[in-house]
């Protein structure tokens, strides 16, 4: 029967929305107020995705979130560099300095915020974090957690007192030990990948960006799940109703950024990624690269001995001609 069978026109459409990074940010089931946030920044640098969890109370952690992001923004607009990592650490560490500043207004002092943050250029991903949020690579099915919480019960686990399960329950799991306000140098995780090709009939990457309110009500498996079968967009959206109904206490926050390829520790050869300039580094035109190559300077000095040789030559004939004439 007409429409049991997918038209070629909707399964186009259907393969591009898959190609499409999406995000979402929502207010939970309990808070009053949404303390997270995420932005995406186009930059020479590279196009970064944030996501940051404020806390402070009473505005503090809400203010704190969007002073990174806007730090974050002018930063990484600002001036040229050289790598993806000094970029995104420049401008994560530029966020924590205002963010410092600020906490001097006695209203403010308790604020913070947590962060994480890709920056993607060609072929090239920098992956780097403070705090709790997260980082998680999915492919067909499986997910794997790239960062590692800067908190308490993380330590606790590094040190084998705890396992991984126990720590999202334990009543000190929301104690980070690394955000960004509490102190004036930052110390940043900062890792780098290269997007590979995939093979034919291979599965392409996912990235997922997130803030506690997800991963502490919703496992692993449920998010890899979730990530693989649908297009970003809807695993946002089912992703943020699933927590949600489960209580939803905490903001929740996530970007799905499909790459296009497969994640790997070491780049693929040559790099593919467009060249970075310089904000005022020009580019010559077609016009000028036909001109050719340039004399040297004792070929022009030779030169411009011989025209100044038939010059007085021309003069000395013309002077002859006059006398005979």
């Amino acid at each position: 029967m007409l429409g049991d069978t997918p038209s070629v026109a909707n399964l186009g459409q259907r393969r591009q929305e898959e190609s499409i990074p999406a995000a979402i940010t929502d207010i939970g089931c309990e808070r009053e107020i949404n303390e997270d946030r995420y932005a995406v920044v186009d930059s020479p640098a590279g196009r970064a995705w944030i996501v940051c969890d404020g806390m402070g109370g009473s505005l503090g952690g809400e203010l704190a979130a969007q002073l990174a992001i806007d730090a974050i923004r002018r930063a990484l607009e600002s001036q040229d560099f050289d790598t993806g990592e000094e970029a995104l650490r420049f401008a994560i560490e530029e966020a924590n300095r205002i963010i410092v500043l600020r906490r001097q207004n006695p209203a403010f002092s308790s604020m913070g915020t947590t962060i994480v943050g890709a920056l993607i250029q060609g072929d090239e991903v920098v992956i780097t974090h403070a705090g709790d949020s997260r980082a998680y690579l999915v492919r067909a099915g499986e997910i794997q957690q790239l960062t590692v919480d800067h908190t308490y019960v993380q330590d606790l686990v590094d040190r084998g007192s705890i396992n991984a399960e126990e720590a999202l329950s334990h009543p000190q799991s929301h104690v980070l030990t690394r955000c960004l306000g509490a102190e004036p140098r930052l110390e940043l995780d900062a890792q780098t990948f290269w997007i590979w090709d995939a093979s034919d009939g291979e599965a392409e990457d996912r990235l997922l960006l997130c803030s506690d309110g997800l991963y502490s009500l919703v496992s692993d498996s449920e998010i890899a799940e979730r990530v693989t079968n649908l297009t970003p967009q809807e695993a946002c959206v089912q992703l943020v109703e699933l927590a949600k109904q489960r209580g939803g206490y905490d903001n929740i926050t996530l970007a799905v950024l499909p790459l296009g390829g497969q994640l790997h520790e070491e780049s693929a050869g040559p790099s593919s990624r467009p060249v970075r300039r310089k904000k005022h580094e020009t580019v010559r035109s077609a016009v000028y690269e036909r001109r050719g190559p340039r004399l040297s300077l004792g070929k022009r000095i030779a030169l411009m001995g011989i025209l100044l040789v038939l010059g007085c030559l021309v003069a000395a004939l013309f002077v002859l001609f006059s006398l005979n004439g």
